[in-house]
């Protein structure tokens, strides 16, 4: 219907999101020869972070970073990559060892400038390019991004933007808003394409920032690690891109981290401006099924595999050789919106929920599932049975939405999300 179109195309949950139809290549094959862009992202684990009960599973000469070393320039090597971008690089063994190493390969390359280097923050991003067909044009550090701006020979301008994105499992909303703020400063360089990579310590599958990224903001009703978004992720301002992943999250077998094999997580991830990049292909993060039945069995890292991270890595061919700036469309929808007035926003509410496609006793039964008991406190901590009385309404309205039919849950998380706006007001 046109009211469920509505919702969908303003905030409900869609079904699924852009995300290339290329072909899926195994680690160990090379990228097909009409790839003109080929980018490799990996998170390296930092030697400091390395504890041996954590990394108990694993043998001690795996773990010593001289062995594990070799075996990611050996992989950086094979990969044959034009921009290679790192994460958890220690400043000290980029400037004595990476950096020389990345140079020998035909790479230049910068590391995250951050204010707070110290003993406790030992690592950063790193960024390479293939020298002979980049020039760095700009960067900008952030505290869990770095963005470099690089032209190609044909004044081509791409917007490398990578990521290490907040670790607490419980911190949705700031990893959608260093996505955000990122997104915001690239919005003022001029470019032509864009890549957004990295470990955004998120699954690909199910996440506020695969949502953010996907529809330029994050929708009501996104879980991730189990649990729902907190509203305070969509009200993250949003970004004004065409983005696509380029990793399919239909890929059930793919993983990009685990420790001891008994638990699987696609962390890393890879996003591209299909308006100026076409995917040819992507790499899987297993040589096989007889290396991905190993790492499940053994964990990681080990002597062939030098990270708790694998490798992602996906090739492209540009779609013109002539682009428009993506300058002016990014920096425009990063503008301030102009205020909806509460009353507009709560007559589309009532306007979705009266079409929305249910009973009256559905109608009923979700007012009263949204309905937060009158008694709680304003500013205040809810009561141990409160709080009880809280999250037995929102298991509630988990079920009801389940049974209510796609269309129906739509439209009623986009009058619930209407809602919450024109309160605020």
């Amino acid at each position: 219907s046109v009211a469920s179109a509505r919702a969908r195309r303003e905030g409900g949950v869609p079904s699924r999101f852009p995300m290339s139809a290329c072909s899926h290549i195994g680690r160990s094959c090379a990228f097909p020869s009409t790839a003109e862009l080929k980018v490799l992202s990996w998170n390296i684990l930092a030697p400091s972070w390395v504890d041996c009960i954590r990394y108990g599973h694993v043998e001690r000469g795996a773990l010593q970073w001289e062995s594990r070393r070799v075996g990611i320039i050996a992989e950086i090597t094979r990969t044959d990559a034009d921009i290679v971008c790192l994460q958890e690089v220690e400043f000290v063994l980029f400037e004595e060892e990476l950096s020389p190493a990345m140079v020998s390969l035909g790479y230049h390359g910068v590391v995250q400038k951050d204010p707070k280097r110290s003993s406790d923050h030992p690592a950063g991003n790193a960024t390479f390019w293939r020298d002979e067909m980049f020039r760095l044009e700009a960067e900008v550090s952030r505290s869990r991004t770095l963005t470099t701006l690089l032209t190609d020979a044909s004044k081509r301008g791409i917007a490398v933007v990578n990521c290490h994105l907040e670790g607490d499992p419980h911190q949705a909303s700031t990893r959608v808003k260093q996505l955000q703020t990122a997104l915001k400063q690239v919005a003022s360089m001029e470019h032509h394409a864009m890549v957004v990579l990295g470990d955004f310590n998120c699954d690909l599958r199910t996440s506020a920032s695969a949502a953010y990224l996907a529809f330029g903001s994050v929708p009501d009703g996104v879980q991730e690690w189990g649990r729902d978004v907190p509203p305070a992720a969509g009200d993250v301002p949003g970004h004004g891109y065409s983005l696509s992943s380029a990793y399919n999250v239909d890929s059930g077998d793919e993983f990009t981290f685990t420790i001891r094999g008994t638990s699987v997580w696609f962390l890393d991830q890879l996003w591209y401006t299909p308006s100026a990049l076409e995917a040819v292909a992507t790499r899987s993060a297993f040589h096989g099924p007889e290396h991905r039945k190993t790492i499940l069995d053994r964990g990681l890292p080990s002597a062939d595999d030098p990270s708790d991270h694998l490798p992602i890595a996906a090739a492209f061919r540009w779609t013109s050789a002539s682009l428009p700036s993506l300058a002016t469309a990014g920096a425009a929808a990063l503008a301030p919106a102009p205020a909806v007035p509460a009353h507009a926003l709560e007559r589309e509410a009532e306007e979705l929920l009266a079409a929305c496609p249910m009973s009256e006793v559905q109608r009923t039964e979700w007012l009263r599932v949204t309905t937060l008991p009158p008694s709680l406190p304003k500013g205040g901590k809810p009561a141990p049975e409160q709080l009880a009385a809280m999250k037995e309404l929102q298991r509630q309205k988990e079920a009801f939405l389940a049974e209510v039919g796609e269309d129906a849950e739509a439209m009623l998380l986009r009058a619930q999300q209407l809602s919450r706006k024109a309160r605020k007001s």
